[in-house]
């Protein structure tokens, strides 16, 4: 004799039957987990054909670096991944509905480039060891950059480019507020594009998807005209 009425009857075991079948039927409608992109072979582009209006002052290609001489040759191209040049292009665009821009420091940097700045420091606190897995802009998804005005004059910020101490980071801690407030306009530009902050320099931004790159070896100087 059951102790339920016929329809409760019925309910139940049709309840108890799709419970058998419910986890089966759930993990077939579940969409596959997406991959991550793979951007090893997405193409180098020069940012000053990307976006003309952010200035360009490669300082390992001049003496005024860490180093006290140039590394770039005098003609060396600034180059990002296509991608990450976008990026930046977006932040160019925020940053001049506030009447200022973007001035690039370093972008894409060569191996060989990387160790001779390693060999000049040897700290890896602010410079990434070549054995070690070197810097992200080697990856072409690293850029140092800073703010000008509306006629390309660099604006005040916490330190110059390689200020390798404690002032340079990326949390201001001094009193000026028109440098705090310089820093912060930059800051929010980069991360509404795409990028992450550095801990130990202000000026260094990499983009947000720089897991999906790779170490890439390519030339800085112009290629040669066919």
């Amino acid at each position: 004799m059951s102790f339920f009425p016929e329809k409760n009857r019925r309910l139940t075991l049709a309840m108890l039957a799709w419970l058998a079948v419910a986890p089966f039927a759930t993990a077939k409608e579940k969409p596959a987990a997406a991959r991550p992109l793979d951007l090893r072979a997405e193409p180098m582009v020069e940012v000053a054909a990307v976006c003309p209006s952010i200035v360009i002052e490669l300082r390992y290609a001049t003496a005024r670096n860490v180093t006290g001489g140039p590394i770039y040759p005098p003609n060396a191209r600034c180059l990002l991944r296509r991608s990450v040049a976008l990026r930046l292009k977006k932040a160019q665009e925020e940053l001049q509905t506030h009447n200022v821009g973007l001035k690039i420091w370093d972008a894409y940097r060569p191996a060989w480039a990387q160790q001779i700045l390693w060999d000049a420091i040897k700290n890896p606190e602010y410079v990434g060891e070549p054995a070690r897995g070197g810097s992200l802009h080697t990856f072409g998804a690293g850029v140092d950059v800073t703010l000008v005005d509306a006629k390309g004059r660099e604006m005040p910020m916490p330190t110059d480019f390689d200020d390798f101490s404690p002032a340079a980071g990326r949390i201001y801690r001094g009193k000026d507020p028109v440098v705090a407030a310089n820093l912060l306009t930059l800051q929010r530009a980069m991360v509404h594009a795409g990028f992450w902050t550095l801990r130990d320099e202000w000026w260094h931004f990499v983009s947000e998807d720089v897991k999906n790159f790779a170490a890439i070896d390519s030339a800085l100087a112009p290629e040669p005209k066919p």
